[in-house]
């Protein structure tokens, strides 16, 4: 009986392929041209995205007036001076039409502290001097200012909405020669953790950064990684050398609360729960018989600072170490969700309902975020 159904299966299978020859053939053929649209829709959404983009993007050379010793072998003398040296180059993108502009904290930090001088030019060749508003405390982000007014700004997106496989283009100064240079690729993931370190040396614990594939080089560091509508959806900040293309973005989210306070009280300004934690993973969780195997669980740095700080929103509701926060208005807490990462989306006076788990008893707490100082 099976051995009839395996028959009359297979002769309708020829009958279909032999009586659709023309159909397939037709279907073939209308899929060519389907692909071939869909691969000219993709190319003109990444020119116009790119055009729409571009004029809004910034170059950034970093002078430092440094003294430098000057040797004259004619007289066998030195003598000193003042001079403006290059130390760094990287990118940004105007943020508002009166002339903010957004970019790493590495490449505001390439000088020396009260010495440094930024130099920006603008894709129409225009170029300012411009001054620093602020760098922040807790991302790789800085925002300077250049005075001007009707200038191109990028129209920002919600990086939220991203998923691995959509398309991404970073723009920026590759290599501090080439202006404007654009790479195209996807989101390769989400929520990646790394450690990366600057030309100065100083080492940046980035969190919850965005993996594409498109090109990031030296130079395009605080440059915008943007969706296929022209929207900001990151700003590029470092690439790991251990492999071929991974590189690495802040989500525009994240510098969201940096943008409104630049805007509207001329500084930099973070919330602040007031905990240290470290993220629990699932090894860590059976090593310490802890009862989740995600969240954050409070506890003392290695200096022996405290795991809730005095005074702090953490301690207004009666936080303390060993606890564990695990979601933070009903998002789950983990090694993809930070829980800083999670913070640092909001401004002060910001209301957040904690879920905490201490021993076997689970209960909430509603805190206020204050100003991280």
């Amino acid at each position: 009986m099976n051995f009839y159904k395996h028959i009359a299966a297979w002769s309708f299978a020829v009958i279909i392929s032999v009586g659709g020859g023309l159909i397939v053939s037709d279907l073939a053929l209308n899929s060519g041209v389907v692909a071939d649209s869909l691969r000219l829709d993709d190319q003109e959404a990444t020119i116009r995205a790119i055009n729409k983009t571009i004029p809004g993007v910034v170059s950034i050379n970093v002078f430092e007036n440094a003294t430098v010793e000057i040797f004259d072998e004619a007289t066998e003398t030195s003598r000193f001076e003042e001079q403006n040296i290059k130390r760094g180059a990287g990118s940004g993108f105007l943020i508002s039409a009166d002339g903010l502009i957004l970019t790493n904290k590495h490449v505001a930090s390439a000088g020396a502290e009260g010495k440094t001088e930024y130099k920006i030019i603008l894709h129409s060749g225009k170029q300012y001097y411009a001054q620093l508003i602020g760098k922040d405390p807790i991302a790789d982000l800085a925002i300077l200012k250049i005075y001007d007014k009707n200038l191109p700004f990028l129209e920002l997106g919600d990086s939220n909405k991203l998923t691995p496989g959509m398309s991404v283009i970073a723009i920026g100064n590759a290599l501090g020669r080439y202006d404007n240079s654009a790479t195209k690729g996807i989101v390769s993931g989400l929520g990646r953790s790394l450690l990366a370190s600057g030309n100065n040396g100083e080492m940046e614990n980035l969190q919850n950064v965005i993996q594409t594939d498109a090109q990031i080089n030296f130079g395009n560091s605080g440059g915008p990684l943007i969706n296929l509508e022209g929207k900001v959806v990151g700003i590029n900040v470092a690439k790991d050398e251990g492999g071929e293309s991974l590189g690495f973005a802040i989500p525009i989210n994240e510098a969201k609360p940096v943008i409104t306070s630049a805007r509207t009280v001329g500084k930099i300004i973070r919330a602040r729960l007031g905990v240290r934690y470290i993220i629990i993973t699932p090894e860590m969780a059976e090593e310490r018989g802890l009862p989740r195997t995600s969240g954050a669980l409070l506890e003392p740095g290695d200096d022996g600072g405290p795991a809730v700080f005095e005074a702090s929103p953490a301690s207004v509701v009666g936080l303390q170490a060993g606890d564990i926060i695990f979601e933070v208005d009903g998002r789950k807490i983990d090694e993809r969700l930070p829980l800083q990462s999670y913070i640092s989306q909001f401004s002060p006076g910001k209301k957040l309902g904690l879920k905490i788990q201490r021993g076997s008893e689970i209960f909430t707490k509603v805190v206020t975020l204050d100003e991280l100082k």
